[in-house]
């Protein structure tokens, strides 16, 4: 409007068209068009100039004419497919540059984006989106980090349509993204997510600004946030830093938050995909050869060229070696001296019985963390219920009983004397192994009662008795006298009727 109001006062002073041109550095048909504004106002050189603001009201309301008139069949075009567009915008996604573009993708009409969104305004009016203030960074050296809900997608593993989210990086610098739909957002998706980004930048972001989700952080905190053990792991092989954005304030991960947006609106809205798989393959192709071709509206630049021409090279590398997936858990450890993790059980020394300790899991080890401080390195079981027992995590008097092998206990049972020898001899005669519990068990009687325990074993023979609970009454009640021996009573006369010498017998078939 400035440029009009100028060509007119100059033509009103007396200049002439190739003067004008010339001053404004506009074409001379420029200056003709606006110049035929004046004979519609009935505005003479002669006359005098009415004022701006009277001049500048007459003009809008022609120009707005004559847009109306040029427009209008174009609108009218629009308008035979308002149901369409009514029922894209049901999708609260959907933008009128999404509908422009599916107006062209799927009934190839040629009409200018501004028609369709000046229609879209009149028709589907929406309130205006929240303003947030922009911080830019040097290439290479931030990312931004955050998931979107995404709908539902048919996985093809499980058969079934599943709630499916968009994990999505964004260099700061070029705006040059990487999106890729999951299932979870647990801790391997995440981890997984991130190497499959610096994979497709082929380098690594100084700095990643994420959120607070608890596959990055555990502990929300603006000054001193506690960012998740395996996150961390992950943080220091690829040798960046991660940088929590404030609780609640998505205005600190701006340029991400909006590509969430654009995601839903220009790769998803109105699509649909045959599976999650096709999906992520047509969002590696949206993110480089179309979204990262077109002029963003705040660099005004293309993303995709800008990151090969100004960013790549300022990445970090990426390392040589693969970054092994750790697996975090709480654990406690258990009176026998086992703490539970991944259905395997794995040994600590008696001294942190009943204590809370960290656990870290990769493929080859297990390591125990108490405060920081790493307290115990197993391997990595290789089958869920295997224990992991390291034999001198035991106290010595248990771990005597645990390596009690059945030669042991005849050892152990001949210093209590010959009786207590014979005793754990026949309770091992029957099957060593299977009663090696019982001849243990009696060891640990006679280590208590070891002032009587010859007596009652020498008792318990006599009578035939190896039984555990028997040989602990006797000892419990002090039985330690010998048994007596009763004379057998004499045979009567009938009794000595049935006698037989030895010699009677001979010859008789057994």
């Amino acid at each position: 409007m400035n440029e009009v109001m100028e060509t007119i006062y100059q033509w009103h002073e007396g200049r002439k068209i190739r003067q004008i041109s010339g001053s404004l550095g506009i074409d001379r048909k420029t200056v003709r068009k606006y110049l035929g504004f004046l004979n519609e106002l009935s505005v003479n050189r002669s006359d005098p100039l009415p004022g701006e603001q009277e001049l500048i009201g007459k003009l809008n309301e022609l120009m707005a004419q004559r847009a109306a008139i040029y427009e209008a069949p174009a609108i009218e075009r629009v308008a035979r497919y308002r149901d369409d567009i009514e029922r894209w915008f049901e999708d609260p996604n959907m933008t009128a540059k999404q509908a422009w573009r599916l107006l062209k993708e799927n009934h190839q009409i040629n009409v200018g984006y501004t028609t369709v969104k000046r229609y879209v305004r009149k028709e589907f009016p929406r309130t205006s989106p929240h303003v947030t203030v922009r911080l830019e960074t040097p290439p290479g050296d931030e990312a931004q980090v955050d998931f979107g809900y995404a709908g539902l997608m048919y996985d093809p593993v499980r058969q079934k349509k599943r709630k499916t989210w968009a994990f999505i990086m964004t260099l700061s610098y070029s705006r040059h993204r990487f999106v890729r739909f999951v299932f979870r957002q647990d801790i391997p998706a995440w981890l997984d997510c991130h190497e499959r980004a610096f994979a497709w930048f082929g380098g690594v972001p100084s700095r990643i600004v994420l959120d607070n989700l608890k596959s990055g952080v555990v502990k929300p905190d603006i000054y001193d946030p506690l960012v998740n053990y395996a996150y961390a792991d992950l943080e220091r092989h690829y040798g960046f830093i991660a940088d929590p954005a404030k609780r609640g304030d998505a205005e600190q991960k701006g340029k991400v938050e909006r590509v969430v947006a654009v995601v839903k609106q220009q790769l998803l809205a109105g699509r649909t995909f045959t599976n999650i798989r096709e999906a992520n393959e047509r969002a590696l192709s949206w993110c480089r050869e179309e979204i990262g071709q077109q002029v963003h509206g705040t660099t005004k630049r293309k993303p995709y060229p800008v990151f090969l021409a100004e960013e790549k090279d300022q990445l970090k590398p990426l390392p040589e070696a693969s970054f092994e997936h750790p697996a975090w858990k709480r654990c406690t450890v258990h009176p026998d001296h086992h703490i539970v993790f991944n259905k395997s059980y794995y040994s600590l020394p008696t001294r942190y019985i009943g204590k809370k300790v960290w656990v870290k899991g990769t493929y080859k080890t297990v390591e125990i963390f108490l405060d920081y401080e790493r307290i115990k390195l197993h391997p990595r079981a290789a089958l869920p219920g295997t224990w992991m027992t390291d034999q001198t995590d035991y106290p010595p008097e248990k771990l005597a009983f645990l390596m009690a092998t059945p030669t042991w206990c005849r050892k152990k049972a001949a210093e209590y004397g010959p009786h207590t020898a014979a005793l754990i001899n026949a309770v091992l005669e029957e099957h060593a192994m299977r009663n090696l519990r019982k001849a243990q068990a009696m060891l640990r009687l006679a280590g208590k009662y070891h002032d009587v325990i010859e007596m009652v074993a020498e008792r318990a023979l006599l009578y035939g008795n190896v039984r555990y609970k028997s040989i602990k009454a006797m000892l419990e009640k002090g039985m330690t006298d010998r048994p007596s021996i009763v004379a057998a009573a004499p045979l009567s006369e009938m009794g000595r009727r049935f006698l037989r010498s030895p010699d009677s017998f001979k010859g008789v078939a057994p």
